[in-house]
């Protein structure tokens, strides 16, 4: 008997491997895999059981078993994570959540940084190309310009990798999936708030080279032209990945020190690309003389540890809890195993604090 439940879970990890890739999440019941394959109900049962040990289904009374999505070969449940940093800003919360699901789920990760280069993340898939991994988690590189690794993105798909779009996407990839923020309705929601409060001349300071920049921006002039509010290009200012990385690596707050002075010299409110950006410019309106938020009140994205770090906190757009990272890996496990899947924009939500006056 030993032998033949195992002769049997070693057909159905067979069959496991089959119905993921023709998109089949269910095993047959039990008394249809007694009758395919000649055995026993008992010896069914015990296959069964040491396929839900190996996390390859899970049993579920009265219903049948679920195909996870696991494979019994534990090279081939790990899934590539790519990210401009694994230890700045937001990184390490949406690492640790995805790492969490995925493998509360049976799933591992590698984390791949890609310091936000296109060479980088060029040589990354390239050596991926060898043994395409069955799944990739990736935030795209400076998303708002044209990027030369999107054909290596489509040998990877075509090869069967998953791949799911993290905080945004390649315009010119169609075809792929995502998990990003929802950012036009997210600036738009700044804006009406700021309005709200008696604002008019209402400033901005948005990220050229990614899409989260572009959109956000896109939000925050659709709102201001809806509400009959004067939008200036002498009060938006602009940065790019350079900046930031000067930002991040060594302080250097050069770039917002001049938007200070020449885009939001004529503003009583900015809405900033996220709580970095806003972090830095309070110190720099500070030394400048401000007195926050009466002379100005600032408004940001994401509700990071720096909208809490400083003298005054920022008024910040928050997801819910662990929301983005989980997603992204519940979808990259459902497209694996064959289920339809569609790409989402996380909603936000406003987090009033004191650098706007409540």
């Amino acid at each position: 008997m030993a032998i033949k439940y195992k002769w049997l879970a070693g057909k159905l990890r067979e069959l496991i491997e089959k119905d993921i890739k023709a998109g089949i999440e269910k095993l047959p019941t039990e008394q249809a895999l007694c009758t395919r394959y000649h055995v026993s109900r008992q010896t069914v049962r015990q296959a069964l059981s040491l396929l839900e040990k190996e996390r390859l289904i899970v049993r579920k009374q009265g219903s049948g078993s679920y195909i996870t999505g696991v494979l019994s070969d534990p090279d081939k449940n790990n899934i590539y994570i790519l990210v401009p940093s694994d230890q700045q800003y937001i990184y390490p919360v949406i690492l640790n959540d995805i790492r969490s699901e995925l493998s509360r789920n049976g799933f591992s990760c590698s984390i791949c940084v890609t310091h936000n280069r296109i060479d980088l993340e060029y040589r990354i898939l390239s050596d991926l190309l060898a043994a395409p991994p069955r799944g990739i988690i990736a935030e795209g590189c400076k998303t708002a310009l044209p990027n030369p690794n999107l054909e290596v993105y489509r040998q990877l798909m075509k090869k069967g990798t998953s791949v799911v779009f993290l905080h945004n996407y390649y315009p010119s990839l169609p075809e792929s999936l995502y998990v990003k923020d929802d950012n036009t309705a997210g600036s738009a929601m700044l804006v009406r708030y700021l309005a709200g409060q008696g604002h008019t001349a209402i400033g901005g300071i948005f990220k050229t080279d990614d899409l989260q920049g572009i959109e956000r921006y896109q939000g925050f002039a659709e709102t201001m032209r809806a509400l009959h509010l004067h939008i200036s290009d002498d009060r938006t200012g602009w940065f790019d990945s350079r900046d930031q990385n000067a930002l991040e690596s060594h302080g250097d707050t050069a770039f917002l020190r001049r938007i200070a002075e020449e885009s939001l010299n004529s503003c009583t409110a900015v809405i900033c690309y996220n709580d970095m950006i806003a972090y830095y410019l309070l110190r720099e309106l500070r030394q400048a003389g401000y007195h926050l938020p009466d002379d100005m009140a600032v408004t940001a994205f994401d509700n990071t540890y720096l909208s809490n770090y400083g003298p005054l906190s920022i008024t910040t757009l928050a997801h819910r809890p662990h929301e983005m990272g989980t997603k992204a890996a519940q979808t990259v496990i459902n497209k694996m195993r064959g289920l339809p899947v569609n790409s989402q924009e996380i909603p936000w939500s406003l987090n009033l604090k004191e650098s706007t006056r409540n």
